[in-house]
């Protein structure tokens, strides 16, 4: 080519990607699909060049390439039956929509030959993931086939039957071919054995099917769904070849790169022991269906990576299917509530960081959707899912009658997450992989101990590769109910770290004994040392690489100075980076060990100018990749990656560290600012991130504004610890600099800190918290937010049992609304006197403050405190006795709070109405109203409330004389509370024992009933330990004998008659006022005494009890006791 000729090729190549640039700018205006189709032409011209160029000046040379081979089928016979013109017309439009597949993902068209196309993907430019780029068009050919003949069979209707014919089979391979101009006419092409390959596999590929060989399945394990078939025999190869076709993208979150050095495989070594645990261990999930959790513990760089990489290959090759979720914790995150569990469900739904919010949730309910066998509720899942990783889901209809429970909310999440986990471990086992779980956030832990503990009975495994700094703050990870196998990893023996080099250096044909043994003395067990040195080595000139074989200069040695920590071997690896891409990596190292590549196109450095960076960026990505200091970490089927991940944190850590002090400020600024233009409109979810970049560059008041937004991000979410940390750097930080404009910010803080604080019981300091927030509202001048710190301080004493306090604070609260007529402040105050009062036991003045606070909060307009309100009228109500009353307003509330979509207090109140029922002896209602909350409590997984209400509901089956089925709800409600209990325990144990009684099990029931009195004894509760003496007194009265058993406090055996059990147990209620529980002893008791003929005392009771019941209003009891009995 001339001079003149290249200055016209420059100028062609660059007009040509002008262009392109601006119709990818143009999208917003033009569409995706006009811009798509008008690129496709100008890529292939593009290309077009590229060939032209490097047939005129590329010598030939020997490439490691993927080569693709499609072809036609049922294009003979479609052909015969159509106008040449037509067919002519119809292939073309095939050909561009396969053409456009192949060079949206990198590769190069080859050639056409007839109805066949050929294509290369690795050159001009090679790409660490060409095999995986040439499996993606060729999903992407299979589907766009679809499309084109839906849109040409609507077109050409006659031949609809001769395009629905059409499919395409296509064959994939990868190796080392000669590229270059071949033959008389100076075609670029590639030819050798690989390319052979690659065509027979074309021809052997199923129809509409692609094939695989076993070297292009190497490179890509791990991201596709593949299905290992038979070898099969193809012409030119003496032995079977192992293929395998291709189903589809495996969800994932990161990438299974090959492991070992410098594209080099190694098989384990010294880890076979715990390989075969963990594959033990997996047999056994499957086998018992039980929940497994393997912990991998380790420090950095002694392969925890490596282990679980290998294990993953041996999933791979089970038969059975498997669902495997993967997730990776990081120090970045850390803080972050859920962000391990968004991470997991980010990339198996392919949700992007920049995706806007309405993609993203788009993205997330599809996927849900999909996995869920529950399609009714499906999208409901997604919405309380959602919310609970910090997706703004604030207006789903779901959620919004109920934002201000954010327990609520997180219970819920938490029950539907494991209700899909469970769905899906009915289909197939299901793996969890979790790497740096000692950096993982405390919220994403709960949830797993939730989800192992609670559903301990699932084929389900999980496994976590942590550093032993996790069971420091986290001593309980993996106890409970779950099988656990802890295996730590020590480092390599000196045997074992031998073998290692060997299999490293497999290419060198006689490795140096000096060498091994610097190299072993150096490492010190450490794998991730052995690879490190060898590069170093590498990239000194002293092992040399060759094609086939490398060599070693051992004179390059000599004068080598190798490192004698790990830390200072990575800092040599970074010096011998050429400035501007050392640059590059530190700006990264800046965001966090997973980084966005656009974040750290935007960090510069102001002492340098931009012509000192000699590299453009996307090559300085890639000079890091090719040393392999950072790997891609999370993609998409459908976009380009942007995300990064350092090698290891050890490798982050020594980069952050080498970036000069006076730089980390700008960097962080530029970090934070990224962070929030990559966010957009979903930039809260970062914002504990970027409330750390702006602090560490001494950005003290953004820094506040931000963690303010992570701590209510937290608080959302119930994330009460993270809350709590965001909210006191704010606090700190707004302290220190603040200034008067400040205040409304610090008033907030101060508020939601309190809030946070008395959720966590911590009661001192939310009232230290909110008297702070009081003295500076009044600094502010500023009176409704100091009514609502009175209130806030009548809360907090209300629940240390101080109603006499919370009283008085909100008299205050009261008087500061009115002087500025805020209305909510208003209500809160009054609504909060209301049940002061009752608790106070001042029915009248709390029915009065409720009916005042029902009258501001309809004024407001807000549905949820109207219920409260109705809900505290009810209570006020029932402390009288008039249950006629307290069901009105309980059921207005029930209403209300059912239209909200708020079941926690539906649940409740359906709970409540049902003690109303049975107070006043409808047994029948009552039961109803508890099977109706036990509905609600199984659909929420509110696991506390079912073990509550089958209790419930088995109390009122035994008033019923169902006995048989009270027992058995009973007998679940206490295999439910296992050894952790549950406050019902004694109610739970001595109604049992009345089932067994009517069963006419007296010995199991005696059990039962002393079971009952020894719980209740130890919780000091009168009402319990009444009603255990009660049953013991029946149980006497049926089996005419006494009880014997130790007393709890002395130890000292005594026995009982039934009148010593009934006189006990109708003392407790009288000293009690339990006038309800006095009155049905003082019935039973008389029942035995009728049955020993003691007819007057008999009488007496049967009418004292009468009367009892008459007076607090349990018509149905006086009724149901009619006249005396005979």
């Amino acid at each position: 080519m001339t001079p003149a000729n290249k200055h016209t090729h420059s100028n062609a190549r660059q007009r040509l990607e002008q262009v392109i640039a601006f119709l990818e700018s143009s999208r917003p205006q033009l569409g995706d699909e006009a811009v798509d189709i008008a690129l496709a032409s100008l890529r292939e011209k593009l290309a077009g060049l590229d060939t032209d160029r490097t047939s005129s000046h590329e010598p030939q040379q020997r490439k490691l390439v993927t080569i693709l081979f499609a072809d036609v089928s049922g294009f003979t016979a479609m052909a015969e039956t159509m106008d040449h013109e037509i067919v002519s017309d119809v292939i073309n439009s095939l050909w561009s929509r396969v053409d456009k597949a192949i060079l949206d993902h990198g590769g190069r068209i080859d050639k056409h030959i007839g109805d066949a196309i050929m294509a290369l993907f690795g050159t001009p430019t090679a790409h660490e993931d060409d095999p995986e780029r040439a499996i993606r068009s060729a999903l992407l050919i299979q589907s766009e086939i679809q499309d084109w003949k839906r849109e040409q069979s609507e077109a050409l209707s006659n031949y609809r039957s001769q395009i629905q014919n059409i499919q395409l089979r296509i064959g994939i391979n990868t190796g080392p071919a000669l590229l270059g101009t071949i033959g008389t006419i100076g075609e670029y092409t590639a030819i050798g054995d690989t390319v052979n390959l690659a065509s027979r596999l074309e021809h052997a590929a199923p129809v509409g099917g692609i094939l695989i060989s076993n070297d292009t399945h190497q490179h890509v394990r791990g991201i596709f769904e593949v299905t290992a078939l038979e070898p099969i025999t193809v012409k030119g190869k003496s032995e079977p070849i192992q293929v395998f076709t291709v189903n589809g993208i495996r969800p994932r979150s990161f990438r299974d790169t090959t492991r070992g050095l410098e594209g080099i495989e190694t098989r384990t070594i010294g880890r076979e022991l715990e390989l075969e645990q963990m594959k033990a261990a997996f047999e056994e999930t499957i086998r018992q269906g039980a929940t497994h959790l393997i912990n991998l513990v380790a420090e950095a760089g002694i392969g925890k990576s490596r282990l679980l990489f290998e294990f993953g290959k041996w999933l791979d090759t089970q038969e059975q299917p498997i669902r495997l979720f993967k997730g990776r914790a990081s120090q970045e995150t850390s803080q972050i509530p859920y962000s391990l569990l968004r991470g997991i469900l980010s990339s198996s739904f392919e949700i992007q960081e920049n995706d806007r919010a309405a993609i993203a949730h788009q993205k997330l309910e599809q996927g849900i959707q999909q996995i869920a066998s529950d399609k009714e509720n499906a999208l409901q899942y997604a919405h309380f899912i959602g919310h609970l990783i910090g997706f703004d889901y604030s207006t789903s209809p779901y959620l919004k009658g109920i934002l201000s429970d954010a327990r609520q909310i997180r219970d819920r999440a938490f029950h539907y997450a494991s209700q899909i986990i469970t769905d899906i471990s009915r289909q197939q086992p299901v793996v969890i992989f979790l790497e740096d779980i000692h950096w993982a956030d405390a919220g994403t832990l709960d949830f797993l101990d939730h989800l192992m503990n609670q559903r301990p009975d699932l084929p389900l495994m999980v496994i976590g590769l942590t550093r032993s700094t996790l069971f420091e703050y986290r001593p309980d990870w993996g106890k409970g109910s779950v099988q656990t196998l802890s295996l730590e990893l020590l480092p390599l023996s000196e045997a074992d770290t031998r073998l290692l080099v060997a299999e490293i250096l497999q290419k060198v044909p006689n490795v140096p004994k000096s060498l091994t043994d610097l190299i072993v003395n150096k490492a010190e067990g450490s794998p991730f040392y052995v690879e490190e040195l060898i590069k170093v080595l590498i990239e000194s000139g002293v092992i040399v690489r060759g094609r086939e074989q490398w060599s070693v200069e051992l004179e390059r040695l000599s004068n080598l100075k190798v490192p004698a920590t790990l830390t200072g071997l990575l800092q040599a690896r970074l010096d011998g980076l050429k400035a501007d891409v050392r640059e590059t990596l530190q700006q990264a190292s800046v965001v966090g060990r997973i980084f966005w590549t656009d974040i750290v196109e935007h960090m510069h450095n102001p002492d340098l100018r931009s012509a000192e960076m000699t590299l453009p960026i996307t090559d300085r990505f890639g000079v890091l990749r090719n040393k392999e200091l950072i790997y891609r970490y999370e993609e998409s089927a459908s976009k380009q990656a942007s995300e990064f991940i350092f090698k290891n944190q050890i490798l982050h850590d020594v980069t952050y560290e080498s970036v000069l002090l006076r730089l980390r400020p700008v960097y962080h600024v530029q970090a934070a600012v990224g962070l929030v233009e990559i966010g957009g409109e979903r930039a809260n979810e970062y914002a504990g991130r970027v409330g750390e970049h702006y602090e560490r560059a001494g950005e003290w008041l953004k820094a506040a504004e931000w963690y303010a937004r992570a701590g209510r991000q937290a608080q959302n979410t119930y994330a009460s610890d993270s809350a709590i940390g965001f909210y006191q750097k704010a606090l700190g930080f707004i302290n220190g600099h603040g200034t008067d404009e400040h205040r409304p910010l610090k008033i907030d803080v101060l508020q939601r800190l309190g809030d946070v604080l008395n959720w966590q019981a911590r009661y001192t300091e939310a009232m230290e918290v909110h008297g702070q927030m009081a003295e500076t509202a009044q600094e502010a001048d500023d009176s409704a937010a100091r009514s609502r710190a009175l209130q806030a301080l009548a809360t907090s004493v209300s629940y240390q049992g101080d109603h006499r306090a919370a009283l008085e604070y909100a008299l205050q609260a009261e008087t500061l609304a009115r002087t500025v007529d805020a209305k909510l402040e208003l209500f809160r105050a009054l609504y909060t006197q209301g049940w002061a009062r009752f608790r106070l036991g001042e029915g009248t003045m709390a029915l009065s403050l409720a009916q005042k606070a029902l009258e501001v909060s309809t004024d407001l307009k807000d549905p949820n405190e109207m219920a409260r309100c109705l809900n505290l009228l009810g209570a006020a109500y029932y402390a009288s006795g008039q249950y006629d009353m307290v069901e009105k307003y309980w059921e207005e509330a029930l209403k209300i709070f059912r239209e909200l979509g708020n079941q926690q207090q539906g649940m409740d109140l359906l709970s409540n109405l049902g003690v109303v029922a049975d107070a006043r002896g409808d047994y029948e209602t009552a039961f109803q109203r508890y099977d109706g909350a036990l509905s609600i409590a199984r659909e929420i997984g509110y696991r506390d409330g079912e073990i509550v209400f089958l209790t419930n509901r088995g109390g009122e089956l035994v008033a019923l004389n169902n006995h048989a089925a009270a027992e058995a709800d009973l007998r679940q409600a206490i295999q439910m509370a296992g050894v952790t209990g549950s406050w019902c325990m004694p109610l739970t144990f001595n109604f049992r024992a009345e089932a067994l009684i009517g069963l006419g099990k007296y010995d199991e029931a005696f059990y039962s009933a002393r079971q009952a009195l020894v719980l209740a004894e130890e919780d000091k509760t009168p009402e319990y330990i009444g009603m255990a003496w009660r049953t013991l007194g029946v149980i006497c009265d049926r089996t005419d004998d006494m009880v014997r058993f130790s007393d709890w406090e002395t130890h000292q055996m005594g026995e009982y008659n039934a009148e010593d059990c009934f006189g006990r147990s109708a003392k407790i209620f009288a000293d009690a006022d339990l006038e309800m529980e006095r009155a049905r002893t003082l019935r039973d008791w008389a029942r035995h005494e009728f049955g020993r003929g003691g007819n007057k005392r008999a009488t007496d009771m049967w009418r004292e009890a009468q009367e009892i019941f008459e007076k607090i209003g349990a018509h149905m009891e006086v009724e149901r006791m009619g006249e005396l009995p005979e």
